[in-house]
């Protein structure tokens, strides 16, 4: 890992910074910033992307009147069959994240349905169904209170930051800091409307001449319904660094419970530390479910001690370090979070033809 972390320079990580930032923005616009010239900046992306070190995705889930139903699904597996199963739930346009964890189960896996009635057909007749799945247990999805794209790296300086984002110092949040709840429900992605997000899910970075070729549409129109979504919230965009290179390489998941009436709360506080990068409160044993990413293993006790610390209400009641995260936002990764490919987030498709 340390060989792969020093072939990257902190221009590299400027960059992803700044495209967590701003995912669309031009190399115009982002060479004065990082003080580099935009062509310079175009073929340091463009080795980056080649070799699966970064990436711009887009993702959009919601069709319709109604929000997606996400849920957490962990999986217990026979002896040996982890990797296998793993590799199978990867290949699979309903599952966002697929992570090898310690603990009580061999997978934690993140599952995107447009319905609870679409959650049952995935579980019950393709995740069960396959070879070695000894168990599942899941946990819908009830609130998001920080989204994984809200995760920032730590390389631009405040000033860079304020040139991409707009904010003043009086303004401005440090990573990891506290958000407002990112909405389930947002503006309606239409049926036209969603072969064009799902071409994003690779490559965000689009141009918009490329994709009105593709979809016969005008560049104009492209523009407008992508500005659209983005604005609704039917479609973000997450910017990323293969976690071996990007100096936060362990990912962590803590299980709370929390007094709903103090939810917020504690949302609020749990995303002011720097390492969180998902908060959300879920049904099931327990309520409120968060994800770290971590600079060594041992920092975990830290991290739970420090949530302790601000959330005296706080119980923690379980914690997971993952052996390998194989799949992340849609991109299945390699053991150092190098993208190997992308499963197109089609989570629309019938998760089980052929059963009722």
């Amino acid at each position: 890992m340390k060989s792969a972390i020093s072939a990257m320079d902190d221009m590299d990580r400027a960059l992803v910074h700044a495209l967590q930032l701003a995912p669309r923005a031009s190399w115009e616009r982002l060479g004065p910033v990082l003080g580099v010239r935009p062509d310079t900046l175009a073929r340091r992306w463009e080795r980056l992307t080649e070799t699966g070190e970064a990436w711009v995705s887009g993702i959009g889930l919601r069709t319709g009147s109604q929000p997606p139903r996400m849920a957490w699904v962990e999986v217990v597996c026979a002896a040996g069959t982890s990797p296998a199963v793993g590799a199978a739930l990867a290949g699979d346009a309903h599952t966002l994240g697929v992570e090898h964890s310690t603990g009580g189960r061999d997978l934690l896996v993140f599952v995107a349905v447009p319905d609870l009635h679409t959650l049952y057909r995935y579980l019950s007749f393709r995740v069960q169904q396959i070879p070695g799945v000894v168990s599942t247990r899941s946990s819908v999805v009830t609130a998001v209170h920080y989204a994984p794209d809200r995760w920032r790296l730590d390389q631009l300086t405040p000033a860079q930051t304020d040139l991409l984002t707009g904010r003043t110092g009086r303004t401005r949040r440090p990573p990891g800091g506290p958000a407002s709840a990112t909405p389930l429900a947002g503006a309606s992605m239409t049926e036209e409307e969603r072969p064009l997000v799902l071409a994003l899910a690779a490559d965000a970075r689009r141009s918009v001449a490329s994709l009105a070729r593709e979809f016969a549409m005008s560049e104009s129109t492209v523009r407008r319904r992508i500005a659209r979504l983005e604005a609704g919230h039917s479609l973000r965009f997450s910017s990323a660094l293969a976690s071996g290179m990007s100096g936060w390489p362990i990912a962590a998941t803590v299980w709370a419970e929390v007094p709903e009436y103090e939810v917020a709360d504690f949302a609020a506080a749990a995303t002011g530390l720097r390492e969180t990068r998902t908060c959300m409160s879920v049904s099931g044993r327990w309520n409120f479910m968060i994800s770290a990413r971590l600079r060594s293993v041992e920092d975990l006790a830290r991290y739970t001690a420090d949530l302790a610390r601000r959330l005296p209400g706080l119980r923690i009641t379980d914690s997971a370090v993952s052996l390998h995260v194989r799949k992340s936002e849609a991109q299945e990764l390699d053991h150092e979070g190098r993208r190997i490919r992308t499963v197109s987030p089609d989570i629309w498709s019938d998760p089980a033809p052929g059963t009722p």
